[in-house]
């Protein structure tokens, strides 16, 4: 009887659940994707662009940047849908998702590129946008890539390193961009080649489970607005969904006014202590979501890391709420970063679990996406209001962290109802 050679075995179908490691270049390669997006994505959005609007509209440098995050947002939300959701349907010999960080990584490069030269808003605007879509196009192939590759007790491990990138990637492009880079021109062109070198690896060296044409979903634009949403029917997903919301909105109320708050409150330089404390949040985050990762896929539990980590980052909240001073920072961010790196480890792997369908994998982590971007969209314009209405010297401050501490115990009761997950 004949035996089939090795190489055509049968292997598993793309929609089944993944049962082995994927390896180590695999992994490594999937975490520098990631890196790529948090370096880049972070270091234009908090120091380049501003830069940039500066330079532009020196008089109306806010307003400017605030319209250019606006309409990266909207395109983010719809980009992260949307590419998840082709990338579900993609049949490609090296699997549905190489391919998309390759096109987003390509999108990328070109806007980055362009973006330096723009003279005015409307071209900020725009190429921005251009990039942000790219950038989305990275990020939702990768994050559909790990329910597809990683089997479910390696996820939060893998999901650790996750959290690594997104807390360490900000930093080291902040600091390359600030440091280095400090022209306009040349802090796009640096954030280019760190694309280059981060992203292309997952797209080149790695593979995937392909699709097969029996197994493609229907492909009609009705059918994907249709299915938009049709998720959120699930309870648990639902759930989740509402639980990452809320953590991220928390998470954004304590970050995004940090700089004002150390010049307002604490009355510290705001560019030297930012600089402290991000390196204090990256160093327990990182501390953090290694033993995490690894305690939840030993104990096959993920709930009560997630409401442990949620109770740390609303804790954190405190410090900032009732000590103003650089003590109550220090000990806030390293709170914050070691609830935010735990958290990163395990709800990423709690998310992959109660996914609807294997078929809509990355399209319904599309919609888990919107649950990552809106919050900084409404941290934002809550925290403005917050400020006008209660005042910087007063109790603006006391209430923005107060907001931060609840939405953040709000985070912890939303995993409690999720059944399919322990």
């Amino acid at each position: 009887m004949a035996v089939n050679p090795p190489d055509q075995v049968a292997r598993r179908s793309a929609l089944d659940e993944p049962t082995s490691s994927p390896g180590g270049r695999w992994l490594t390669s999937w975490t520098l994707g990631h890196f790529a997006f948090f370096m880049v994505m972070f270091a234009a959005a908090q120091v380049v662009l501003p830069r940039q609007a500066e330079a532009i509209s020196p008089d109306h440098k806010e307003a400017v940047v605030s319209v250019v995050t606006l309409v990266a947002a909207l395109c983010t939300i719809v980009a992260n849908i949307l590419v998840g959701a082709y990338s579900d349907r993609t049949l490609a010999r090296r699997g549905r998702r190489q391919i998309w960080v390759l096109i987003g990584a390509v999108v990328t490069i070109v806007a980055l590129l362009g973006q330096g030269f723009q003279q005015t808003v409307v071209g900020m605007v725009v190429v921005w946008a251009v990039a942000q879509i790219g950038l989305s196009s990275i990020s939702a192939a990768l994050t559909a890539a790990l329910p597809d590759e990683v089997p479910v007790t390696e996820r939060a491990r893998a999901s650790s390193l996750w959290g690594i990138a997104s807390a360490a990637g900000p930093l080291i492009g902040i600091a390359l961009v600030s440091t280095v880079a400090t022209g306009v021109v040349s802090a796009y062109l640096t954030l280019a080649v760190l694309t280059v070198l981060f992203a292309f690896p997952f797209a080149l060296w790695t593979h995937g489970v392909p699709l097969t044409p029996a197994e493609r979903p229907q492909t009609s634009f009705r059918a994907l607005a249709a299915g938009t949403l049709a998720p959120l029917k699930y309870a648990d997903f639902a759930w989740a969904w509402t639980g990452r919301f809320f953590i991220q909105l928390s998470n954004a109320l304590a970050q995004v006014y940090l700089w004002f708050f150390l010049r307002d409150r604490v009355g510290v330089d705001p560019d030297l202590w930012t600089l402290y404390l991000v390196v204090l949040y990256t160093v327990g985050a990182i501390a953090a979501a290694i033993p995490a990762g690894r305690i939840s896929d030993r104990t096959g539990r993920r709930k009560a890391l997630v409401v442990v980590s949620s109770v740390v980052q609303g804790v954190a909240a405190i410090f900032y709420m009732v000590w103003p001073t650089t003590w109550g920072a220090i000990v806030g961010s390293l709170l914050l970063g070691i609830g935010f790196g735990c958290y990163a480890a395990v709800d990423q792997a709690l998310i992959t679990q109660v996914l609807p369908r294997a078929q809509d994998r990355g399209k319904d982590l599309g919609v888990i996406n919107i649950a990552n971007n809106l919050p900084y969209v409404f941290a934002g314009l809550l925290g403005g209001a917050v400020l006008t209405i209660f005042g910087r010297d007063d109790l603006g401050y006391p209430v923005l962290y107060a907001l931060s501490l609840v939405t953040a115990i709000i985070a912890a009761f939303t995993v409690q109802p999720i059944k399919s997950v322990r």
